[in-house]
């Protein structure tokens, strides 16, 4: 299979083949071979990497607890984020970045889940393409930092892991809205619901200030369920959008905030997922204009896949094969 009948196989399968085990073994057969083409094509020059270009993704979900090589819960996730990293990697021009919005983990944050995330994101990152990860829910900040340690040393935030991936046109801010409880044992979970701490709140609106370059901001959790995040940007017009993922659905939308003085809008973007639900990533693409994100639907299964998806599956994913959302980037006078 080249590359061509791979992507085109890809677009008609939606990626609902993949509930058996022997079609998990073929399709991570395929990943494999398209992966490993992708990176040598990156090597040899084959295929340039586009600085105005990233993919966003969310909700990955690895469990890196093997038995026999297989994944022991969600089996047929490990092999949904490889097709997703396969499909990258056949793009004409490959983004600088691919940014991962939370859910790294399954659903305890275990250190071999982190193990097995890195071992997978590692293809991108042999291609050329900077990976940067933020925190969501179902993640521990101590096992991701035990395999991730780079990020304690880069976030502006201590005991935060937040992170700033500059773009020509833009700058995204990735933020921590895991709300960890304390205390924690081995396979408890901690709130399903975000918060964004006080120092990065102080941090933000330091970063923020008089800043005359467009932010877009993100997090695991949608910006209503944060308060004192809409108050900390609603007299910063720098900030021209906001990206989430935890609801594993595609979501365009846009928030209103009062400042003081007039409306300040705020459109966000919900992504999809890998685990369940929309199925697929997003593409940022900029201009000294605008950044135009554009959803890129390879399907949709709830709570897994199926090998005949009932067709409100299929109407779904079609009803989104052209979304996209754009973020204006002129920032309007104080």
């Amino acid at each position: 299979m080249n590359r061509k009948e791979f992507l085109l196989s890809m677009m008609a399968l939606g990626g609902t083949a993949l509930a058996s085990s022997a079609n998990i073994s073929r399709w991570d057969e395929v990943a494999d071979r398209m992966i490993a083409e992708g990176i040598e094509d990156s090597r040899k020059g084959r295929r340039k990497i586009d600085p105005t270009k990233a993919v966003l993704m969310s909700d990955i979900h690895i469990c890196g607890e093997l038995v026999d090589g297989v994944s022991k819960h969600y089996p047929y996730n490990p092999t949904s984020l490889k097709l997703r990293i396969a499909e990258i990697l056949s793009m004409r021009r490959l983004p600088a970045h691919v940014l991962v919005f939370g859910d790294v983990a399954w659903d305890y944050g275990l250190e071999e889940d982190y193990r097995y995330a890195f071992q997978l994101l590692q293809e991108l990152t042999e291609a050329g393409i900077r990976v940067t990860l933020a925190l969501g829910n179902h993640d521990r900040r101590a096992p991701f930092l035990s395999v991730f340690p780079e990020y304690a040393k880069t976030s502006p935030v201590e005991g935060r892991v937040v992170s700033i991936v500059e773009m020509p046109h833009v700058d995204i801010v990735l933020l921590d809205s895991l709300a960890e409880l304390p205390d924690l044992k081995l396979r408890q979970s901690t709130t399903v619901s975000g918060e964004i701490n006080q120092a990065q709140i102080d941090w933000l609106q330091e970063f923020l200030k008089g800043r005359t370059r467009p932010v877009i901001l993100g997090a695991h959790h949608p910006l209503v369920e944060m308060k004192n995040l809409e108050g900390a940007i609603a007299n910063a017009p720098s900030v021209v959008g906001y990206v989430f993922g935890h609801t594993h659905l595609w979501d365009k939308s846009v928030r209103i905030i009062r400042p003081r003085k007039g409306i300040h809008m705020v459109p966000t973007v919900g992504l999809p997922a890998t685990f369940y639900g929309d199925i697929g990533f997003a593409v940022l693409r900029s201009t000294p204009e605008a950044a135009t994100i554009e959803y890129s639907s390879k399907g949709f299964w709830w709570p897994q896949p199926m090998d005949n998806p009932p067709q409100a599956w299929i109407s779904r994913a079609e009803d989104l094969s052209h979304e996209e959302c754009k973020f204006l980037l002129n920032i309007p006078n104080p």
